[in-house]
């Protein structure tokens, strides 16, 4: 057996895992099972939510170590499902570790979902989380169109800006700040649950879960780690709406 192709393949499913938002304790579990396939004599996994560091070694050969620093991380359930699906077939010996490694590579590139189909669900989502707080039509539309104006400010920014804070501060400025210019020249408008329901998208549902999870894993640096990510994205929000409608109240005379 090749065993460094399969620490290859290992380390790689280990990062696009942690890159898609999946608790350590999966990614570690998923690379021990994998490495295992080598029939080693040690495997020693250690991953945060920053960086993974991997040991395969056994006395008949020299040990292979590599650490991988995780830098960029979103939220894609269906990248941990096609890693998990890979990482079966790689113990079921129903793949073999090279063909396995090109499938993960094209997971790691494959992109879901076109920019356009992103900008509808942005915009429908936000129309759609105002109209389940019990917002009118009226209502749910001007939080769509507070959706079109957050998918322009992210093809601006998203790529140019490296701090999410500073991103979700800004986009959320803007909505509260649009929201505001709605409830001054329209009428009949609930600008709490325009704004409430245009935040939504920006609440760090799955950090705090996994921050959860990991912590009642053991996982502790890990558990807090997410925990502090998801409450720099919370102080980001309100940050960003706080300084929107701060912003209206100042210039809102000259408007």
């Amino acid at each position: 057996m090749n065993y460094k192709a399969l620490f290859k393949t290992a380390m790689l499913a280990g990062e696009i895992m942690a890159q898609s938002g999946a608790e350590t304790y999966r990614v570690e579990d998923t690379m021990i099972r994998i490495l295992k396939t080598s029939n080693l004599a040690s495997v020693e996994i250690y991953a945060t939510t920053t960086g993974i560091v991997a040991t395969l070694s056994d006395p008949s050969i020299e040990p292979i170590t590599g650490v991988k620093r995780i830098i960029n991380r979103s939220n894609n359930l269906s990248r941990i499902n096609d890693v998990n699906q890979i990482s079966r077939n790689i113990c079921e010996g129903i793949i073999s570790v090279e063909e396995a490694c090109v499938k993960l590579e094209e997971i790691r590139n494959h992109k879901a979902y076109s920019n356009m189909v992103l900008a509808i669900a942005t915009v429908v989502s936000m129309g759609g989380f105002v109209g389940i707080f019990g917002g009118t039509w009226l209502d749910c539309i001007l939080a769509g169109v507070n959706g079109l104006f957050i998918v322009i400010i992210g093809r601006l920014v998203d790529n140019r800006i490296g701090s999410a804070f500073i991103i979700d501060m800004l986009k959320c400025f803007v909505l509260a700040f649009i929201t505001m210019i709605f409830a001054k020249y329209i009428t009949g408008i609930n600008r709490n649950l325009i704004i409430i329901g245009s935040i939504m998208p920006f609440v760090p549902g799955i950090p705090i879960t996994n921050a959860i999870r990991d912590t009642l894993q053991g996982d502790y640096n890990s558990g807090t780690a997410r925990a502090v990510e998801a409450f720099v994205i919370s102080l980001g929000i309100a940050v960003g709406v706080g300084l929107g409608i701060g912003f209206f109240n100042f210039v809102g005379r000259m408007i």
